[in-house]
């Protein structure tokens, strides 16, 4: 669809939401009228959010505007709706896709109050935390990092990288909040994961490129991105619907809740591990658990699976599972991509693993730590070398592996950067390993993966900082 069309379906969005607000305050909730009204508006929403992950629509001057272009004419009729917008402080407001009926009307019974007395006592945020609003998101011009629309005509790959520094950012903000026994914020969590969501839905294999360049130094943090986007780009190829994926990534994104808390523990008191912490750090997925379970606002999907996520599929890992003998799908999921993450980057405990060395140790562990069928669902996903990795040819070529082979996992799409003479390519180009050449032999094949070097470099366009 034309972006044109995207526009007027979002001016149309806007001009049911001014009729709501109307009947709204002259009516009542409950009113025919009201209700009809209602109805039209979250028809109108959801149709503008089928066609981008989130509309975000701002207040600059005295005109509403979409996509950083005012609606002129528009807002010469809603003038008043503009006002209370301009009373209350809004200056941008966030419709994410996963926003429900009940959260819409909220926000309608909200914006039709007096808007001179309804943030006296308290900020709209939290009146809109009160009302169990999480997925429309109000804030102010240049507040936070650009939204999906804002980013649509930029490089798609810049937009990826912001949304992978924001999830850093987030989960900072987030250990900060546990060391100073304050609430965790899931509208933030929720918010930064429906662009997660949205990027990945464009272009997957930017966001799996990210997981496997991005550097360790700090590493929790990019562990439990790695683990929200790989977990993601699982359920999207399970095919999922997709008004689920903000609670799985999610759950991703806060599996090592117990551990960031750990750690927070640590950075108070500016020294290592104690007795104490070691336990605590052992313990960390029931401690994880409990956090989340606290923490109002939130999917139970979080805390299941940041307690389940080292029970294994046998059931022989740890915490012990006292009631049911199925581990949720999520904590599955969520279970792969974090001994993947984890056994492919170096820890205190072990070194950096090559890709093909991590493929063959976790199809060891099939049918005892994952799920067969959910294991090999994810290396047809990332493949054995995942989108990112610098590989060798049998022709003496490197390359980088840019979009993984659902067909053959072995066979991913590659960009020749260094020619057989090992000399940088002048102008890089992209092969597919499923090519054959006359007979049934294959043109080229992967005989290993290359670590980064002075000799071997990835193009400045896929730097991940």
């Amino acid at each position: 669809m034309e972006r044109d069309d995207v526009r007027t379906i979002v001016g149309d969005f806007i001009k049911e939401l001014v009729g709501a607000i109307q009947k709204r305050g002259l009516y009542g909730e409950r009113h025919d009228l009201t209700k009809a009204a209602m109805a039209e508006l979250y028809v109108k929403l959801r149709e503008a959010l089928s066609l981008m992950p989130e509309i975000t629509i701002g207040v600059i001057g005295n005109e509403i505007a979409f996509d950083k272009e005012p609606f002129y004419e528009d807002s010469k009729n809603i003038s008043g709706l503009i006002g209370r917008f301009q009373k209350m402080k809004i200056e941008k407001i966030s419709f994410l896709n996963a926003v429900e009926k009940s959260e819409l009307a909220s926000f309608v019974e909200i914006i039709a109050e007096p808007a001179d007395g309804i943030t006296k006592s308290v900020s709209l945020t939290e009146v809109f935390g009160s009302k169990g609003i999480v997925n429309i998101v109000i804030g102010v011009i240049g507040e936070g990092d650009k939204t999906a629309e804002e980013t649509h005509t930029e490089n798609i790959y810049e937009a990826v990288k912001d949304n992978f520094r924001d999830g850093i950012d987030y989960l900072k903000r987030t250990m900060d909040d546990i060391s100073n026994n304050r609430s965790i914020d899931i509208r933030a969590a929720r918010f930064f994961v429906n662009k997660l969501v949205g990027n990945l839905l464009k272009n997957k294999n930017l966001l799996l490129i990210l997981t496997t360049l991005k550097k360790r130094d700090d590493l929790t943090f990019v562990h439990c991105m790695n683990v929200s986007i790989l977990t993601l780009a699982q359920a999207e190829t399970l095919g999922i619907d997709q008004s689920l994926l903000p609670d799985i990534g999610v759950a991703g994104l806060l599996h090592d809740t117990g551990k960031l808390a750990v750690e927070a523990s640590i950075l108070k008191k500016g020294g290592k591990l104690d007795s104490d912490e070691i336990e605590k750090m052992h313990s960390h997925s029931i401690d994880g658990a409990k956090i989340l379970l606290e923490t109002s606002g939130l999917s139970t999907m979080a805390a299941i699976s940041a307690f389940e996520h080292h029970v294994r599929y046998d059931m022989q890992g740890y915490p012990t599972k006292l009631f049911g003998k199925k581990i949720n799908l999520a904590s599955m999921m969520i279970a792969i991509a974090d001994v993947y993450d984890a056994i492919r980057n170096k820890r205190h405990y072990h070194v950096a693993r090559a890709p093909e060395e991590v493929y063959d140790e976790m199809i060891k562990l099939s049918g005892t730590h994952f799920h067969p069928g959910l294991l090999e669902m994810f290396f047809k996903t990332v493949g054995v070398y995942p989108p990112g990795t610098l590989v060798e040819l049998d022709t003496s070529e490197t390359g980088i592996v840019i979009k993984e082979s659902f067909v053959d996992i072995i066979r991913p799409q590659v960009e020749i950067l260094y020619n057989r003479q090992g000399r940088k390519e002048l102008a890089p180009y992209i092969v597919n390993l499923l090519e054959k050449g006359t007979g049934s032999a294959y043109k080229r094949t992967i005989i290993r993966s290359v670590a980064i070097s002075d000799e071997h470099q990835i193009p400045a366009n896929y730097n991940p900082n």
